[in-house]
C-alpha cells in the first residue's frame, strides 16, 4: 500500500461512514486527520509501520496538545483498520490530567543527562539536549540551528517558522558560544550543525526517531525514568525554570515558546509533587 492506495480508497470509506450516519463534523474531521498523513508521506513509498511511527514522531514536533495528537490519530487508526492494516496502526500518546506533573525532568536529571552523553562520547546528544533544555525550542526547529543562523547570535536571534506562525528563539550568550565552538571543531562550515551518522544521509539533520533513541539509551545509563525523558520535557523544564527566576512573567514565557494563548503556557507551569514539597519548605510561617 502507498499514497497513491491510501487516497483513492479514502472517498469510498468517508461514503461509507456517511450511510451509518457519523455527524458531518466527524466527516470532515477524519478526512482532515487522513489527508494530513497523505500529504505527509513521500511519493512512491510503500507504507510499512515504520512509517507511522514516524509520522507520530513527526506529529509531536507540531504540536504540544497530547489531544490534538490523539485526534490525528485516532482518524488515520480507523481509516488503517477499515483498510485492513491493522499491523499499521499507532498508539495513542498518554494524557496527564493532574494537577501535579510526576513525570517532568528536573535540573538534576537535565545535567546528568549532559555528563553521561558527553562520557559516552555523544557530544551531538550533548548540545542537542542542551539547545533543547535552554532555549524550550520543539524538536523539529531544530533545523534553523544552522552555522549561518548561530553566527548571527547572541546578537540576533534565529528566526523560525512553525505551526503557521513566524517566531524567535532567543540564545544565551554562553550557549552561542559553546555551539559555535562545537561546529567549528567537526569542521563544519555551513548548513546544519547537528547531522546524521548514516553515510547515506549526508549534510541531513538525524531522525527524530534517532534522537529517541539516543536519549532513552542514556536516561536508562542515567538511571533515570525512561519516560521522563523525551525531547517536549525539555520545553517543560526550560518554562519551569524560567518561571523560577521569573514567576511573574508568564507573559514573556509565552512569547519566549510562541504561544498565543496563555492557556497553552499554563500547561508548562505544573510541577512535580516532590517539586512543589521542596517550595514549600522554604516557605516561612
Amino acid at each position: 500500500m502507498d499514497k497513491k492506495d491510501l487516497t483513492s480508497k479514502l472517498d469510498e470509506w468517508l461514503l461509507e461512514l456517511k450511510y451509518d450516519e457519523k455527524a458531518t463534523n466527524t466527516l470532515k474531521q477524519y478526512k482532515t486527520n487522513v489527508m494530513k498523513f497523505i500529504d505527509w508521506l513521500p511519493d512512491d513509498e510503500t507504507i510499512t509501520k515504520d512509517t507511522t511511527m514516524k509520522y507520530k514522531d513527526y506529529l509531536r514536533t507540531i504540536t504540544e496538545s497530547p489531544k490534538s495528537l490523539n485526534v490525528w490519530i485516532v482518524g488515520l487508526n480507523k481509516y488503517l483498520k477499515w483498510l485492513g492494516h491493522n499491523d499499521l496502526t499507532i498508539k495513542k500518546v498518554k494524557m496527564q490530567q493532574q494537577s501535579s506533573n510526576e513525570s517532568s525532568l528536573t535540573i538534576a536529571d537535565f545535567k546528568r543527562l549532559l555528563r553521561i552523553s558527553k562520557s559516552i562520547g555523544n557530544e551531538q546528544l550533548y548540545y542537542i539536549i542542551k539547545v533543547l533544555g535552554m532555549t524550550g525550542c520543539r524538536i523539529g526547529e531544530l533545523q534553523y540551528f544552522t552555522v549561518e543562523n548561530i553566527e548571527k547570535t547572541p546578537r540576533k536571534n534565529i528566526k523560525v517558522f512553525n505551526k503557521g506562525k513566524d517566531r524567535e528563539i532567543v540564545i544565551r550568550q554562553d550557549l552561542s558560544r559553546e555551539l559555535k565552538h562545537y561546529y567549528k571543531s567537526k569542521n563544519i562550515e555551513s548548513g546544519y550543525i547537528f547531522l546524521s551518522n548514516d553515510p547515506k544521509c549526508k549534510g541531513k539533520m538525524p531522525a527524530i526517531s534517532t534522537i529517541f533513541r539516543q536519549m532513552k539509551k542514556v536516561a536508562g545509563i542515567a538511571r533515570i525514568n525512561k519516560e521522563k525523558v523525551h525531547p517536549h520535557n525539555f520545553r517543560h523544564l526550560f518554562a519551569q525554570v524560567f518561571l523560577d527566576a521569573y514567576p511573574e512573567n508568564v507573559l514573556d514565557l509565552a512569547d519566549l515558546l510562541g504561544h498565543n494563548d496563555l492557556k497553552t503556557t499554563r500547561i508548562y507551569t505544573k510541577t512535580s509533587g516532590e517539586q512543589k514539597r521542596i517550595k514549600l519548605e522554604k516557605v516561612k510561617f
